[in-house]
């Protein structure tokens, strides 16, 4: 099981960190294009639509969906696939219905969500949402395969069409930009939506073929709709504090909200293709051991999991704070991005990087709670998030300017942490003396190790950007690793454990094909 486990995590993480650096691409290129300029803060206000909208779609479907898929493909097989024409059959009329929403009311919408803009900005931004509005027509029933894919163990399958999609966008808006402008960047959009479905499909070795079947009476389809408006509040979440975040700054100095989206999507390259490949490698894993009542051994693998995102996130996440400034212009430092911009998302790329690892654990916590069909507690958990959001950015922004409002952002998600930990009882007891003191030695063991290439590289050598970076990593590394052992740290032992054995295990089975 837990050489499964590995290697179902090496497929995903490996497909995470690919759409990592491409999303990383297509961010990058956008940046050359539009810089920090009032276009550009219209182009990233309205993918700030998108980024709360697909999550909905995607990953909202995935918790929602993907539970009750898989408990039926153990409980009832052959019956899955039927409830699976009937949920789409929901998330394709859930799709047009968005769809119409956004051509129509595409101005005062923007009226709501940057009443600092000029009128001018305002229906420029208004036009921009209803030219990629059908983008989101196609998105729910890429995310139902997907998770069809994912519970199939394709993991391949389902983990590609990131890649697909980042890949079209980006040859597109090169090839097109010149031509077309900004238009380019958000038709760009559609054809992602586009190739995000299309790229699953020859990945679908079974049975199953698409049938519209709108009998919603199904207990499977009424649970699902029961819990789809708190799971998609929940998995928003975190892009909506992000809009509430432009929304305060739509105010402020030209290129502030596009420096907000630049420095979130930097963070999210360097801790959401750890968190993100870990959380879905284990989730149907979690959603068996929940559906078999197996306590002991979901204890287990969410120990597990926990200590391995702390010991791999804590490190990067201090590394992104001190390192800020020369990573910010190592990523996006070029074309009509210049070094003022860059100066502005590095502050902002700090504030949200201190909560990377709450992120990240937030995300299995909540997990559980899908699993065990509770969308109540997270549902407040939400709101609470949302609320003090927004209390924090309204105090922060006074004193901290844009930089504050992520700083807001990571403060209120690590009180709903402690806030979901608390609630986690109910369910499982997690053995957090331990994880604690776990975790105080790899903040300690992480300090030392980021503090001393920083020191070295960042005050007393000064090299070119990017080998700066590059020597910093390896100098950390070499310090951090062998300083776990010397502590004694848990997490390194397991992490190494599982590795040598899923080696073993594939030198075994070339073996015997030999």
């Amino acid at each position: 099981m837990r050489n499964k486990t590995l290697k179902n995590v090496i497929v995903i993480l490996g497909c995470s960190i690919a759409g990592k650096v491409l999303s990383y691409v297509w961010e990058a290129v956008l940046a050359a294009y539009l810089g920090a300029t009032d276009q550009a803060d219209a182009f990233y206000m309205t993918t700030s639509v998108f980024n709360i909208l697909y999550p909905i779609l995607d990953i909202g479907i995935w918790k929602v969906f993907l539970p009750i898929y898989r408990k039926t493909m153990v409980r009832e097989p052959g019956e899955e696939d039927k409830f699976a024409n009937k949920a789409s059959s929901v998330f394709l009329c859930i799709s047009f219905v968005l769809v119409l929403f956004l051509l129509i009311f595409a101005r005062p919408l923007i009226y709501v969500m940057a009443p600092g803009f000029s009128p001018e900005k305002k229906a420029i931004t208004a036009n921009y949402i209803r030219i990629t509005a059908p983008a989101y027509f196609l998105m729910a029933t890429a995310s139902t395969i997907g998770a069809m894919l994912q519970c199939h163990e394709r993991f391949f399958g389902s983990q590609i069409r990131q890649i697909g999609t980042h890949v079209a966008k980006i040859l597109y808006v090169i090839i097109c930009y010149r031509y077309m402008g900004i238009y380019a960047a958000l038709t760009a959009m559609i054809i992602g939506s586009i190739v995000r479905l299309l790229i699953q499909l020859p990945f679908i070795n079974w049975k199953w073929r698409f049938k519209p079947d709108f009998r919603l009476k199904d207990q499977n389809v009424k649970t699902m709709l029961k819990g789809l408006p708190s799971v998609a509040l929940t998995v928003a979440i975190q892009h909506i504090n992000g809009l509430i975040d432009k929304m305060v700054a739509s105010g402020a100095k030209r290129g502030a909200i596009s420096c907000l989206n630049y420095g979130y999507k930097l963070v999210n390259v360097f801790s959401g293709m750890i968190s993100s490949a870990v959380v879905m490698a284990v989730y149907p894993q979690m959603i068996s051991h929940i559906a078999k009542k197996e306590d002991k051994q979901l204890r287990t693998i969410v120990n597990n999991v926990i200590n391995a995102l702390v010991f791999l996130i804590v490190p990067i996440s201090a590394f992104c704070v001190l390192f800020s400034n020369g990573i910010v212009k190592a990523a996006f430092e070029r074309g009509n991005f210049d070094s003022t911009a860059t100066a502005l998302t590095a502050s902002v790329f700090i504030g949200y990087s201190i909560g990377m690892i709450v992120s990240a654990v937030s995300s299995v916590i909540t997990s559980i709670f899908y699993g065990y069909g509770d969308t109540k507690i997270t549902l407040w958990i939400s709101m609470l998030n949302i609320a003090l959001n927004i209390g924090f950015d309204l105090l922060f922004y006074q004193f901290f300017g844009v930089t504050g409002l992520a700083v807001a952002t990571s403060v209120s998600a690590a009180i709903c942490l402690v806030v979901r930990l608390i609630y986690l009882k109910k369910y499982i007891r997690l053995g957090y003396r331990e994880l604690f003191i776990e975790m105080a030695k790899i903040l300690l063991l992480s300090a030392i190790a980021v503090g001393a290439a920083y020191v070295v590289f960042g005050v007393l050598l000064h090299l070119n950007v990017y080998l700066t970076l590059i020597l910093s990593v390896f100098m950390i590394a070499a310090i951090y690793i062998p300083l776990a052992k010397l502590f004694r740290i848990k997490t390194l032992g397991f992490i190494i454990g599982i590795v040598k054995g899923f080696f073993k295990r594939g030198k075994k089975n070339t073996t015997e094909s030999a």
